[in-house]
């Protein structure tokens, strides 16, 4: 099997010194992040800094435009400053997987020997060609324990550690990017995780791909990944209003001249967001009908594409429950230099980079 059970793809954050720069490299954006502090003296945004990649420079998980993505990363570091060369970075795409799971007590190896074992069935890579790791989180009412079985393909992880190389980086840690949104949500929402006891759904609206997470009991118990992203819009706008891609995002986003949006592009939005709307429903309805967990009462949103224009509403009439945007930044304290809107900006699209961030060696 390519590769042994390795810490870097899953974990949970430990108490530990030398904090690692956060490095998620996207579909649409390098983003880089650098924190101080930790679990016991309270973390501090001290660095951010993200770049947009041309068209098709990552399509799901593969790589089209080497160079131009290790140009941005060197960018993205020396604009944020950041003299730290180790790198903790995340992953995405139909190349990983996350799986909660049951196995038997027993030793720490006989644990491990479990999971490479019952792997098989649930990588759909292939674990022979698979990095694979695991969490332990702890005892379950079987007798057994529960674990979160992590998996990223070989060829995959060893070709964007090439890219934080070739950018004179040193790839520490590689972790599944919804790991890091856990992570991050344990830290942010620490005070509220009791409100959350029937479980919360966090979902990453990104360019390529819409992520969905149900949290409970301390990690993951549910992941999804939906092939349809706000690129999709990007392209379909570019298509009817004959536009460049650039030029159509921008439209998308800013509105015209006057800042609004045009009639023509409402339509476009609305008619994507209901198809991934269903999307979203059918895969918390699957996972609640096969499972005795609680109906859900509440659900976070990050990612560049959920603050498209009626989101929340329409996400919460569909749902019906409580949706509001992620916020990393309530226990997360960002330092003097960064404006109101740039702080609006990492809160929408930066939080895998800072979940990566709170790696440490």
């Amino acid at each position: 099997m390519a590769g042994s059970l390795i810490d870097s793809i899953v974990s949970k954050i430990l108490p530990s010194s030398g904090n690692l720069v956060g490095v998620d490299i996207g579909s649409g954006f390098i983003k880089v992040c650098e924190l101080s502090g930790g679990m016991a003296t309270k973390y501090k945004l001290e660095k951010f800094s993200m770049l947009a990649l041309t068209e098709a420079a990552i399509i799901e998980d593969e790589i089209q435009k080497k160079e131009e993505i290790i140009a941005k990363i060197k960018t993205c570091i020396d604009k944020a400053g950041i003299k730290n060369s180790s790198a903790a970075l995340g992953l995405y795409g139909p190349n990983t997987i996350i799986k909660r799971m049951q196995v038997p007590e027993g030793t720490d190896e006989e644990i491990e020997d479990h999971i490479l074992w019952e792997s098989e069935q649930y990588i759909p890579f292939g674990a022979d060609e698979s990095q694979i790791s695991h969490f332990v989180l702890g005892d379950n009412e079987g007798g057994g324990k529960d674990v979160i079985l992590s998996a990223a393909r070989e060829d995959t992880v060893v070709s964007f550690e090439e890219l934080l190389t070739e950018a004179k980086m040193t790839p520490k840690v590689v972790e599944i990017g919804l790991l890091s949104l856990s992570n991050l949500f344990e830290v942010a929402y620490s005070d509220k995780l009791g409100d959350f006891k029937a479980g919360v759904a966090i979902i990453d609206f990104g360019a390529q791909s819409t992520k969905v997470m149900i949290y409970k009991n301390g990690a993951p118990i549910f992941c999804k990944e939906i092939p349809m992203g706000g690129a999709l819009i990007t392209e379909e706008v570019q298509r009817q209003m004959g536009l460049s891609f650039s030029d159509a995002e921008d439209l998308k986003i800013n509105g015209d001249e006057s800042g609004n949006l045009p009639e023509e592009i409402v339509t476009i939005v609305d008619a994507h967001l209901n198809t991934l709307y269903d999307d979203i429903k059918k895969s918390l309805n699957f996972f609640l009908s096969n499972s005795n967990e609680e109906p859900l009462k509440h659900c976070l949103v990050t990612g560049g594409s959920s603050r498209l224009p009626g989101l929340i509403d329409g996400l919460e009439g569909l749902l019906e429950i409580n949706v509001e945007f992620f916020n990393p930044f309530r226990k997360i304290k960002p330092s003097s230099g960064f404006s109101n809107e740039e702080l609006e900006r990492i809160a929408t699209q930066g939080c895998v980079a800072l979940g990566l961030a709170m790696r440490s060696l």
